[in-house]
């Protein structure tokens, strides 16, 4: 199983901002589509550390995971190949999956209410 890690805060930005390229160099648009799209389309496992910062706007969360589906990725697919993790904030990983089932139509935008 070909599998990599990328850690957010060391390899892309301890400062993750924005949702759109416009937003800067460490918008969630430049990371989804320049670094975890294409480790997704070459590696059966993706795991993404969120550890390294205790912040992550909700549209850079929304922009990087939701994105994926409006990219064409299932939520299927992406329960197989990716794993997303922050050591001390599970709730990070929580809502990142939010996004994804969101944008998959799987449940209402009102369950981050429950975050």
């Amino acid at each position: 199983m070909k599998q990599l890690t990328i850690d957010l805060a060391n390899e892309f930005s301890g400062f993750p901002f924005g949702r759109y390229r416009s937003d800067g160099e460490a918008s969630a648009e430049t990371f989804r589509d320049d670094i975890l799209i294409p480790a997704l389309n070459n590696h059966d496992l993706v795991i993404v550390n969120l550890g390294g910062t205790n912040y992550y706007g909700s549209s850079f969360l929304e922009e990087t995971f939701g994105g994926l589906v409006r990219k064409g990725l299932t939520k299927g697919e992406l329960e197989k190949k990716l794993k997303v993790m922050h050591e001390n904030l599970p709730s990070i990983e929580q809502e990142a999956w939010m996004y994804i089932k969101i944008e998959s139509k799987e449940i209402s935008p009102s369950a981050l209410l429950e975050l």
